[in-house]
């Protein structure tokens, strides 16, 4: 290494962090050599001053971080209580602690006077882009906290995206080797443990996964490349063991989800998924224990925040699995894509009881989005219809709700509005009593239920374990349905999820998209 290079990289990178080098390219042999140089002696270094960025008061941050605890730690489990008084943590960290306002004051906000999210936004922007955070699981934990917040929608090159986010934080992680699991002899961080590390590196896994599937877009995080076991409770503090639980079949999930993504994305032409995938579906959702009950089974029992959402991403890649493009505007749906959609219906509508939707990460309008589009098509079908239109009335009830705080479903409202006429489009049995006895079998082959599917080994059936006749009026209709013939034609597009998109286009594009206007 020349002088001119140790002098550009004392420069740029002050803090003297030790990055993680694999073999390949030899690099590693020189970490000792450089860590020894007597010149990178750290304590020379002359920081740059931070800028005066206002913080939150003591009280707010308490509530910002009850906030993260009970809404978001499940799907991040990255941050403890404790960690406030921690240093390095939220107490000598100016962009944790803009990070967490973020978080804190988009998902629920305080009465007592505070920035808005926008503002904490900007806040912890500039802080992390004069890179004045020296500890790494600092920077890596701010931005993952981002995740929450987002400000523009996906149809638009942006660097404030949550694509964008959590693209820089998977960089964050692998350039500290965050994908490896530690040695031995590895010396962890001050705060850092080995069952943090996993859990930071299995919530950026499944969640770009999750934008995969969403957005058409390709994974930076190769399996091939990671050695990081999968998490066991033992990677959870104390008392953490619920949330651990949840989280654990959640990344199993993520993980199917990211196969079902990359297989649809790598299609040229339609084809059908391969058995695995289904079957892989059906597994999970057998694995599940007692305690994560099914929506869709009819006793379900207590509302459980966690497990409905859960199973969003569940019945959504279902959905996307048994519907079909057509010449038509919208796609066709088959029993399978069906039933999921009237389960995220129920989800939703339980939510909704509850008084708000803003606890949602901003991926739950996609999975309304795409369940209103199968129950468009059940709602052609006769015997169907009263029933799609009162889960449509409810999934637009979120999807608006979803708007208020989300760019990505602000999109979705306008460009289901602008397919259809509003009136006919948003009309509802609004307030008519379910007063239609059961129909009859005659009636059933009238309504041409003709969707029902036996697919690679696989029966519709099987992604819904425990649903009965008593799950919902929809199930009722459909389960007492036998069906003529079994289609083994489903077949599905290249990018899946994003096939739909120029539904869409145009609409986007014309919305106001200002941030202050989201808040």
């Amino acid at each position: 290494m020349t002088d001119e290079t140790k002098s550009i990289d004392r420069e740029t990178y002050p803090h003297g962090e030790t990055s993680y080098l694999g073999k390949s390219g030899f690099l590693s042999i020189f970490i000792h050599v450089q860590n020894q140089n007597p010149k990178r002696d750290n304590s020379s270094d002359s920081a740059k001053p931070e800028p005066t960025v206002p913080s939150p008061s003591r009280h707010l941050l308490f509530s910002f971080m009850d906030t993260y605890l009970e809404f978001c730690y499940t799907w991040c489990p990255i941050l403890e209580r404790e960690d406030i008084l921690k240093d390095p943590g939220l107490e000598s960290s100016s962009l944790l602690k803009q990070a967490l306002a973020l978080l804190g004051s988009q998902i629920n906000p305080p009465l007592l006077k505070h920035e808005t999210p926008a503002k904490y936004y900007e806040n912890a922007k500039s802080l992390f882009y004069g890179n004045y955070e020296r500890d790494p699981l600092c920077r890596i934990t701010a931005v993952m906290l981002m995740y929450w917040w987002s400000a523009g929608p996906p149809n638009i090159v942006s660097m404030d995206s949550q694509f964008w986010w959590t693209g820089i934080a998977v960089k964050l992680a692998q350039e500290i080797g965050l994908h490896r699991d530690p040695s031995k002899d590895q010396v962890l961080r001050p705060g850092e443990t080995a069952g943090l590390r996993r859990r930071i590196w299995w919530t950026l896994f499944a969640r770009e996964r999750l934008t995969s599937i969403c957005q058409g877009r390709p994974c930076s995080i190769n399996p091939s490349d990671c050695n990081v076991r999968p998490l066991t409770l033992e990677d959870f503090p104390a008392g953490k063991s619920r949330q651990g639980e949840i989280f654990i079949h959640w990344v199993r999930l993520c993980e199917i989800v990211g196969r079902v993504a990359r297989h649809l994305n790598s299609r040229t032409d339609w084809q059908p998924v391969p058995g695995d995938i289904s079957e892989d579906l059906v597994a999970w959702v057998n694995s599940l224990p007692q305690n994560m009950v099914p929506p869709f089974q009819p006793n379900a029992g207590a509302f459980d925040r966690e497990v409905n959402q859960l199973f969003l991403p569940y019945l959504s890649v279902i959905t996307l699995l048994y519907m079909k493009r057509l010449t038509q505007p919208l796609p066709k749906a088959y029993t399978a894509g069906i039933l999921a959609a009237s389960c995220v219906a129920r989800i939703f509508e339980d939510f909704l009881a509850r008084g708000t939707l803003r606890f949602l990460q901003g991926v739950a309008g996609w999975s309304i989005a795409i369940a209103i589009l199968a129950l468009l098509h059940a709602r052609r079908v006769e015997c169907l219809k009263e029933h799609a239109e009162q889960h449509l009335e409810i999934l637009f009830t979120a999807l608006k709700e979803m708007a208020n705080h989300w760019h990505s479903s602000k999109m979705f409202v306008a460009g289901f509005e602008s397919l259809t006429d509003s009136d006919s489009f948003m009309s509802t049995a609004k307030g008519r009593p379910d007063t239609h006895p059961p129909p009859t079998r005659a009636e059933l082959d009238d309504c041409q239920l003709d969707y029902l599917v036996e697919w690679d080994g696989v029966s519709y059936l099987d992604y819904f374990p425990g649903a009965s006749a008593h799950t919902s009026a929809m199930f009722n209709i459909l389960l007492k349905y036998d069906p003529p013939n079994l289609f083994s034609d489903i077949l599905v597009p290249n990018d899946v999820s994003m096939q739909y998109q120029d539904l869409f286009d145009g609409v986007w594009l014309e919305q106001s998209y200002d941030v202050e206007q989201m808040i």
